[in-house]
């Protein structure tokens, strides 16, 4: 059902765990399916340095996850505040049904929202 690179992602994450720093904490759950993820992010002048999570849900959720971090780590809050969710599904490892949209989505709309409420020079409210 799900390809290699997925069952890799999903048995060993590249961005599991809580880092030493970091400066801002998003705790997001989703209420569907219960899949309950913490971003960790150090953030500076408006540029992710580190993003790292800690959760618990299904593969889809937590592959996303990971893959958001990567995607994430490095560039500017507002960049990736912007990005487009369905070309995100799109370009999954895998093909994404309707039903586990929202697992694929839970880490972008988690950091939305979080980044959204933090008091973070520059970025989009």
């Amino acid at each position: 059902m799900y390809n290699d690179e997925i069952m890799d992602r999903y048995q060993n994450p590249y961005y599991f765990g809580k880092p030493e720093r970091y400066s801002i904490v998003i705790d997001e759950a989703s209420t569907s399916c219960g899949d309950k993820i913490i971003l960790y992010i150090q953030e500076e002048n408006g540029v992710i340095k580190q993003i790292k999570f800690e959760g618990d849900g299904c593969i889809i959720s937590m592959v996303s996850t990971d893959l958001f971090c990567e995607k994430a780590t490095g560039r500017n809050i507002e960049e990736i505040m912007r990005i487009d969710e369905s070309d995100y599904v799109k370009n999954f490892p895998v093909e994404i049904t309707p039903g586990r949209l929202n697992c694929a989505l839970l880490p972008i709309r988690a950091f939305r929202r979080g980044v959204g409420r933090a008091n973070i020079p520059g970025n989009l409210k």
